[in-house]
């Protein structure tokens, strides 16, 4: 009895207590009763840390419990309730908490049978940036590049910058300039033809009016001479008819066939020459009036109706 009213064994019980409640107090809320551990390795660890959420489907079901530096990868262990199925084929991706910083980690269960303490590899790991992960990724593209090629298409161009070639090059720049220079002055030239131009287009719509009426007179002559020939050529078949129907002349005929014959080939003659000009005057006129037609249309302004677009019958040529 006296000794355990001794203050020194009574002391050294209640330190003895304290220290194994704070062992258990810290095994307990570093390992939880009935939480269990997921390991996963990684090759960037630098936005994970302690302490971190796990969440799976969005639900929190631990933390990140600790990160061991392995030879070629990071070990991060986590800790999670023992009721959050965990299975063979999970993956893990550590995604950004809010846009200005923080992380969780997320933890996706896949498979049919549990992991247990299988760790889960780092292809089976996405992190939101890794600089090492780009790095190697890097890498592997370049080492598929065939260096010999580049190498040989180096060395053909730094030979080609050597000697005379600078020479050349200079000259293309130099003359790269003088026909710059040159479209510089003639920009002034293409600038007053311009200007001549518009000046022409005013001109020409303000005598519009004189053009259309030009265009009507010249489609009256036109339609006029047509009209003359086409009588002129059914006079000379009506004339041909009645020559046809006076047959006892045939006899005067043939007693002064000479003197008639020569009087019919003068009048072949001037019939046929004005045929032949008449022709000419209406290619010509046809010509110029369609030469003012295109002026016009291309100021918007046709003429509504001319003498060439009406159709006047006479014998011999209906419409």
């Amino acid at each position: 009895m006296n000794v355990l009213r001794n203050p020194k064994v009574l002391g050294s019980a209640a330190v003895a207590i304290v220290t194994a409640l704070a062992i258990v107090a810290a095994m307990v809320y570093v390992s939880p009763p009935g939480n269990k551990i997921i390991t996963f390795f990684t090759d960037d660890a630098s936005s994970i840390s302690p302490g971190l959420n796990v969440r799976i489907a969005g639900i929190t079901v631990g933390q990140v419990k600790d990160l061991s530096i392995e030879p070629d990868e990071v070990r991060v262990r986590a800790s999670v309730k023992g009721d959050a199925f965990v299975g063979d084929q999970s993956t893990v991706q550590v995604r950004m908490l809010t846009v200005v910083g923080g992380y969780y980690v997320s933890l996706e269960s896949l498979g049919d049978r549990p992991l247990g303490d299988r760790p889960i590899p780092k292809e089976r790991v996405v992190l939101p940036y890794s600089l090492v992960r780009t790095l190697t990724d890097a890498t592997r593209i370049t080492d598929r590049v065939e260096t010999a090629p580049i190498n040989q298409s180096l060395n053909e161009v730094q030979q080609g910058l050597t000697g005379t070639n600078i020479e050349t090059i200079s000259s293309i720049v130099d003359a790269g300039k003088t026909m710059t220079d040159t479209l510089e002055r003639q920009r002034g030239q293409l600038t007053q033809i311009l200007d001549m131009s518009d000046e022409y287009i005013a001109q020409l719509s303000n005598y519009r009016g004189r053009l259309q009426e030009l265009i009507e007179k010249v489609s009256i002559l036109e339609q006029t001479l047509v009209l003359y020939g086409k009588g002129f050529a059914g006079a000379l078949q009506g004339m041909g008819q009645v020559l046809q129907g006076i047959g006892p002349l045939g006899t005067f005929y043939m007693n002064h066939r000479d003197e008639f014959l020569e009087k019919i080939i003068r009048w072949q003659q001037i019939v046929r020459t004005w045929a032949d000009r008449n022709g000419l005057i209406v290619r010509i006129l046809k010509r110029t009036r369609t030469r003012l037609d295109d002026a016009l249309d291309r100021q918007n302004s046709p003429p509504e109706l001319l003498a060439t677009d009406l159709c006047i019958p006479v014998p011999g040529s209906p419409c």
